[in-house]
């Protein structure tokens, strides 16, 4: 199958460079690149890729307000968002936060490098072959006793009654917590679950990642309803990890 991807960049040298690496070292892709959000959009449609490399900063309609527009459900394009800021710029790290929210699964600064890119777009990419091409089953996770649902296939779940639209990373961890009920979820589990990273270095495993998981944890806390101050939901295990609350 012919992979599809969707790079929307107006940094024209960033743009071209990033087109012929992952060009060069991915099989089979077809890759349509443009400057603006409307563009994009209008490409995401019309192709349906798998990825989407979405600048944040764009004229007219920015990066950040696409992604808004996107839908995250199982058969939509992952998204990694982009930027050419300091990774110590506040208020990039803010928007770092704020895309990952929306439904990004990764911020790639440009200053990173290709390769690192390349990795990102190649997780993804397994991600949706390991998913199974059979119609959506609608699989329910349970816990009765927190009165919590987890529609997966749905990236949706319930809690008290209540309807909660999730990303798929949220998706993912919520189920992890779920089928670990009771027990500490390590970092490392999560970090495999928002990386498909079993067999990856150790070295990895940085600071960065695990700020991106307390992001997802931060976003999940709060459609669950949770007061982050007392943790009611979901406990964080100091130096360990997270677990799901017993009662």
């Amino acid at each position: 199958m012919k992979i599809k991807i969707v790079l929307i960049d107006d940094d024209r040298f960033f743009r071209k460079s990033a087109q012929r690496f992952l060009e060069s070292h991915l099989e089979e892709v077809q890759i349509h690149s443009c400057d603006s959000a409307e563009e994009g959009e209008r490409l995401i449609t019309l192709h349906r890729p798998q990825v989407v490399v979405l600048d944040i900063k764009l004229p007219g309609i920015d990066g950040m307000e696409l992604l808004k527009r996107l839908s995250h459900g199982p058969r939509d394009p992952y998204v990694i968002v982009v930027s050419g800021q300091p990774a110590t710029d506040e208020q990039n790290i803010q928007t770092y936060v704020e895309a990952l929210g929306l439904g990004a699964y990764y911020f790639h600064r440009k200053g990173d490098g290709e390769q690192r890119l390349l990795a990102q777009v190649n997780r993804l990419l397994q991600e949706r072959a390991n998913q199974m091409p059979a119609p959506v089953t609608n699989e329910v996770l349970k816990v009765p006793e927190l009165d919590l649902t987890l529609y997966r296939d749905e990236n949706r779940a319930q809690n008290a009654g209540l309807d909660i639209k999730l990303t798929p990373v949220e998706g993912k961890y919520l189920g992890l917590l779920m089928e670990n009920h009771g027990k500490v979820v390590p970092l490392a589990k999560f970090y495999e679950v928002l990386c498909d990273a079993a067999e990856e270095s150790d070295q990895l495993f940085d600071q960065s990642n695990k700020q991106t998981i307390r992001t997802h944890i931060c976003y999940l806390r709060k459609k669950l309803g949770q007061d982050t101050e007392s943790e009611a939901l979901i406990r964080t295990v100091r130096t360990k990890g997270y677990m799901l609350a017993t009662s």
